[in-house]
């Protein structure tokens, strides 16, 4: 069935007059009567009685007039819920975050997108680098923001943000007052790193192999947090984002070794599945995060080098 037949015979049955339909439709009465014609071959019955003067519907005529109603009144609500969307005043979006990306970068971002968006329905999911990537595979998040390198051919991805992993330990460790620090002398130190699927780890481990390193004998950690914590109450030594500890370096809790050999680089990026078409929310939140945090410096930089071993 043609929709805008649909619409013409719901005017006509509804003033059981061709001329104000026409006048309603601003169309010709000819015109109106051909498309009532048209919808009576497609349906195969006659939906108004012309015997008279009036006309009136049929028995056919009638059933489709109320199924019209039901039709019409459809398509204005999905009209309003698609304008909605378009207007980014409803919709959902579920992101999926890297740990230090999740708990370390965008947590104020977040909430500063949804006091401006408040109609869309936000979650967001923390994991490993390699868990997000495959749940953004796998289609349970619209969005991701990791550590690379993205090697899926299934994503696209485009780079968002630098980052820093240094070494760090506490402020009573023998290293801290050490220099200089070599990869020699952090051997007999407990390491702790993050688990395996992490994408810290796995920078770390790209840079070990770079330089032929063979590291000390590690405790993973699921968490940062649990990481920081035995660095600072214990003797371990880790490798760390900077944006993981500038608060702790701020106020003096952590030092850190910010030089060569220990200084490892990596990128962070925004991932979408191929597959999918990205909604509204998606590209909103995607541009939103770009203009906060590039144009917002995150780091502290000069609060974290008064606490660096040089």
């Amino acid at each position: 069935m043609d929709f805008q037949q649909l619409k013409t015979f719901y005017r006509v049955a509804s003033h059981l007059n061709f001329t104000r339909a026409a006048e309603e439709l601003h169309l010709s009465q000819p015109a109106v009567s051909r498309q009532i014609e048209a919808l009576e071959n497609t349906i195969g019955l006659p939906l108004f009685d012309r015997a008279s003067r009036k006309i009136s519907l049929t028995e056919a005529g009638y059933v489709l007039f109320r199924q019209c109603e039901q039709i019409l009144r459809l398509v204005d609500s999905t009209r309003v819920a698609i304008d909605t969307l378009k207007n980014l005043e409803s919709g959902s979006l579920h992101i999926g975050l890297s740990s230090t990306v999740g708990n370390y970068i965008l947590p104020h971002t977040i909430l500063q997108f949804t006091h401006k968006y408040p109609g869309i329905q936000t979650k967001v999911a923390i994991a490993c680098t390699r868990d997000v990537l495959d749940q953004l595979e796998n289609g349970a998040i619209d969005i991701a923001v990791v550590s690379g390198p993205i090697t899926s051919n299934a994503l696209y991805v485009e780079p968002f943000l630098q980052d820093e992993i240094v070494l760090v330990m506490g402020n009573e460790h023998p290293l801290s007052q050490q220099d200089p620090i070599t990869f020699e002398s952090i051997q007999p130190f407990p390491l702790l790193l993050r688990a395996e699927g992490s994408g810290t780890r796995e920078a770390i481990a790209r840079h070990a192999a770079r330089r032929g390193w063979q590291l000390p004998h590690a405790i993973e950690f699921e968490t940062t947090e649990a990481i920081k914590q035995a660095i600072m109450t214990g003797s371990g030594i880790g490798f760390l984002s900077t944006f993981a500890v500038r608060f702790e370096m701020r106020y003096g809790l952590i030092r850190a070794v910010h030089r060569e050999p220990f200084l490892v680089s990596r990128s962070f990026f925004i991932a979408s599945n191929k597959a999918r078409h990205p909604s509204p929310g998606t590209l909103a939140f995607k541009t939103f995060i770009r203009k906060t945090i590039i144009d917002r410096p995150l780091c502290g930089r000069n609060d974290f080098l008064n606490n660096t071993v040089t």
